[in-house]
């Protein structure tokens, strides 16, 4: 694979895929890569993209054009004008000064719904565990300077896969969602690239019609793998949050929250949430 060099701003490599909102981006680990700079792997259109986080930028080692990783990693986002579109928030300033850096990634989107279908009720650690469980299991394995890397099977790949044997791999009871998603997808009744030419809500609607997609789930994938910015799952975290900090914010449903919420913060929504969440969750904001 060629290596390649990427200069970024105001970006952290480390904090970005860790921070929870995606479980496509893997940690690499070994002697080839004990250098102190943190180092991840994820697959698009099934090659590996290798990258290094460095004081300067990122090296990194792909066969794809280097546009696809900065799509990917959420680098063309200008996060001075996104900042700029919000409302004067003490809290909103008070994170991106705790978490700067922070992303929204862009992931591929079978893998992302998949890993957002194991994660009501679940922390961090076991929806990774699932995750990983059907990509060792079920996908293809690449091995590069001596080290195994899983890419996540494709649907019509996990589409043979009995619910029985998701069970039997650990997934539980979401792997009838799993299993007749899967299905869904691979009859093309639905089609993920529809959804990048509709209206936010609209397209949220569409993600509930997917086997085990509710609000949170479809706001997580719009987010996290379709570039719909005001996209705003609200979970346990996120709500929690808002009813300290924003509690005129606060709805009676997740349909009056959600919109309430992208009322007040506007187009870029999602990154305002991202910011908030984290810095709430690692105590770093005042409420």
């Amino acid at each position: 694979m060629r290596q390649k060099f990427i200069e970024t701003e105001e970006f952290k490599l480390e904090l970005t895929l860790t921070c929870g909102q995606t479980f496509s981006w893997h940690r690499v680990s070994g002697t080839l890569y004990e250098d102190g700079n943190p180092h991840f792997y994820t697959f698009r259109d099934g090659k590996p993209v290798i990258v290094e986080g460095t004081d300067r930028g990122l090296k990194v080692r792909t066969e794809l054009e280097i546009s696809r990783v900065r799509s990917a990693l959420g680098l063309d986002h200008d996060l001075d004008k996104i900042f700029s579109t919000f409302p004067e928030d003490e809290n909103l300033e008070d994170a991106r000064a705790s978490v700067r850096g922070l992303r929204i990634v862009n992931d591929e989107f079978f893998p992302c719904l998949i890993s957002y279908l194991c994660s009501p009720q679940m922390r961090i650690p076991r929806i990774k565990k699932m995750y990983n469980s059907m990509a060792r299991e079920y996908g293809d394995t690449v091995t590069v300077d001596g080290i195994e890397m899983y890419n996540f099977p494709k649907a019509s790949r996990l589409s043979e896969v009995s619910e029985q044997d998701l069970r039997d791999l650990g997934i539980g009871y979401r792997a009838k969602y799993i299993a007749e998603t899967t299905s869904i997808l691979t009859e093309e009744s639905f089609r993920p690239e529809d959804l990048e030419n509709m209206e936010y809500e609209e397209a949220r609607e569409r993600m509930k019609d997917l086997h085990g997609v509710g609000n949170k789930v479809a706001d997580c994938v719009l987010l996290f793998s379709l570039n719909f910015l005001q996209s705003c799952p609200i979970d346990t975290w996120v709500s929690n949050t808002l009813e300290e900090a924003y509690p005129e914010l606060v709805g009676e449903s997740y349909e009056e929250t959600s919109a309430s919420v992208r009322d007040y913060f506007g187009t870029y929504t999602g990154y305002a949430q991202e910011y908030l969440f984290h810095a709430a969750r690692e105590g770093m904001l005042d409420i």
